[in-house]
């Protein structure tokens, strides 16, 4: 399996073959509603980011990316396709050892992820992997769906906890 900084064809390989409800979360943000042009998009949209990973085995599976908001704030986001749980484990335990330092020595006292109303799976990862349910934001999606707002807040200024045990 690897990990590594995502090229744009990664990226666009990903975006354009997405699971159905990635496609349906991420669309429900975006003007786009092809898959292709909304693939080309969002490639052109993260591609120069340091930040944005592409998992995978043989092939690119999943794509994975913290993105400054702000100061101190990040985005995390992911789409896979539907072979995403043939990594999943391995991009968790990135996530726990790589990621979540990362956005300690970032100096991150925010990081968010906003996820559509029902998609349960996606809502149990991010609370495994440290995030708290914030709110739920009404008709946020261009056609009205609600979304989630998951968030890890930094409580003091020191090294980020997850899970009671230190990842420095």
């Amino acid at each position: 399996m690897f990990l590594r900084h995502a090229e744009p064809q990664d990226i666009f390989t990903v975006a354009r073959n997405m699971r159905e409800r990635d496609f349906q979360e991420i669309s429900a943000l975006r003007y786009d509603d092809d898959r292709n042009e909304m693939a080309y998009n969002i490639t052109n949209q993260i591609a120069e980011f340091e930040t944005v990973y592409v998992v995978g085995d043989t092939e690119p599976v999943a794509i994975v990316s913290y993105l400054p908001v702000r100061p101190g704030v990040w985005n995390l986001g992911m789409f896979a396709t539907d072979r995403f749980k043939s990594v999943g484990l391995y991009l968790t335990k990135r996530i726990i050892r790589d990621i979540i330092p990362a956005l300690d020595r970032a100096k991150a006292h925010r990081v968010e992820a906003f996820s559509i109303e029902g998609y349960d799976e996606v809502h149990s990862w991010l609370d495994f992997l440290g995030l708290e349910e914030e709110c739920t934001l009404e008709s946020y999606g261009k056609n009205g769906e609600d979304f989630k707002v998951f968030s890890w807040v930094r409580s003091t200024e020191d090294s980020v906890v997850w899970r009671n045990r230190r990842l420095n």
